[in-house]
């Protein structure tokens, strides 16, 4: 279970660092260089991650669930850490379905010569819920290291 827990650990780290990253560097970077440049940058980024980020988060979910039915004893701390954190990660995956991949999906077909007018108030929208989501991957993150140390 060691493997598993730690092959976890480093899925869901790798997924708070790329979340991170965007919300706190490459979207504040993009964002001053001017919406000529910021526009086919992270459209680059919302075609690449709206490929890879389903499969991602779909299986880095289906990983907890598999990790709690297999080191399931309850009542335990780890238990109730484990359904923590992937009743977290389907919370994670709805809110996305919901907030940000929607926007991700009309920036994807935007051209920078016809932005719709609220096009900056959708950005700013996508940039908040992003942050929401960084600190619920963390919180989710968070729970299953403390389940690890509990079994330690």
């Amino acid at each position: 279970m060691d493997t598993l827990f730690l092959v976890l650990i480093l899925s869901t780290a790798l997924v708070l660092g790329n979340e991170f990253s965007v919300a706190a560097f490459i979207h504040p970077s993009l964002a001053r260089a001017g919406h000529l440049r910021f526009l086919p940058a992270i459209q680059v980024f919302a075609s690449l991650f709206g490929k890879i980020m389903p499969f991602w988060m779909g299986a880095t979910f289906v990983l907890h669930l598999v990790l709690l039915v297999a080191t399931w004893r309850w009542p335990s701390l780890r238990s109730l850490l484990l359904c923590l954190a992937a009743a977290m990660w389907l919370v994670i995956i709805v809110f996305s379905l919901v907030g940000p991949v929607p926007i991700n999906e009309r920036v994807k077909a935007w051209t920078v010569d016809k932005l719709p007018a609220d096009w900056e108030r959708q950005r700013r929208r996508w940039d908040a819920m992003n942050a929401i989501r960084v600190v619920m991957i963390a919180a989710a993150f968070l729970a299953l290291v403390a389940a690890y140390k509990d079994c330690a």
